[in-house]
């Protein structure tokens, strides 16, 4: 992607699309718009490649790692480290915002 994204735009296609994710890679990131259902808890997830940023664009989110958990609403961002377990979950639902070193091309 050569331009900018306009994450209202990205999101609104989203939903009319009933899809809950899209990638975009960006110059070595890859900047992924997810949809989070209300009410879903995820699965514990690390990343051995990369620290991922995760940014709650609209609702509530929350982070949980395993010794505390983070409660975020929108405009608030947290940083996962490289390595480090987490599971997200989101009572009314959420879109976020996540960036990561895209992986090496084969």
């Amino acid at each position: 992607m050569s331009g900018g994204i306009d994450f209202a735009t990205q999101f609104a296609r989203l939903a009319a699309d009933q899809q809950s994710e899209i990638t975009l890679p960006t110059g070595g990131v890859d900047v992924r718009l997810v949809r989070v259902v209300g009410g879903v808890e995820g699965c514990w997830d690390s990343h051995n490649d990369s620290a991922e940023t995760a940014i709650v664009w609209s609702g509530d989110f929350s982070v949980e790692f395993r010794d505390h958990i983070l409660h975020l609403s929108a405009g608030q961002a947290c940083i996962v480290p490289l390595g480090v377990e987490h599971k997200g979950s989101s009572i009314n639902g959420a879109e976020m915002i996540l960036f990561r070193q895209s992986p090496p091309k084969a």
